[in-house]
Order: C-alpha cells, then sequence, then structure tokens
C-alpha cells in the first residue's frame, strides 16, 4: 500500500467535520502546487470536478451560482 493509499483509507475513517478541517489545512498547498503550472491544474483537475459535479447531479451553471453565494457570505 502506498503513503496516498494509506492517507485516504484514514481520510476515510474521518467524520464529516474533520475532512473538512482536514481539507482546509491542505487547501494552501494546493494553491502553491497550482500556482507554480496553472495548465497542469487544469488539465488534471477539470475532469475531476465535472466527475464531481455529475455525480452530485449538479451542472457548471448550478456551480457557479453556488460559488457566488459563498462568495457574498464570506464577505
Amino acid at each position: 500500500m502506498t503513503m496516498a493509499d494509506e492517507l485516504k483509507d484514514k481520510f476515510g475513517r474521518l467524520t464529516d467535520e474533520e475532512k473538512i478541517a482536514f481539507m482546509k489545512s491542505v487547501m494552501p498547498s494546493f494553491c502553491e502546487i497550482f500556482s507554480k503550472n496553472p495548465q497542469k491544474m487544469m488539465t488534471e483537475m477539470m475532469p475531476l470536478c465535472r466527475e464531481m459535479m455529475k455525480a452530485c447531479n449538479m451542472d457548471m451553471q448550478g456551480m457557479m451560482k453556488m460559488m457566488g453565494m459563498m462568495g457574498k457570505n464570506s464577505a
């Protein structure tokens, strides 16, 4: 089992609140990685985002609306 597999397994055992806290803690690292190579981010992450939106029955318009509402709430 790879380290990534171990982390994924441990992540799966967290509560929803713990998962959110973990994602918040690692987001700065993702931003740093993606800022170094935005094209790679688009190539690798956009297909995953599309699949995730499809699995959640959300289209791009719905996602943009939700993100817009989140932006207003955090302002």
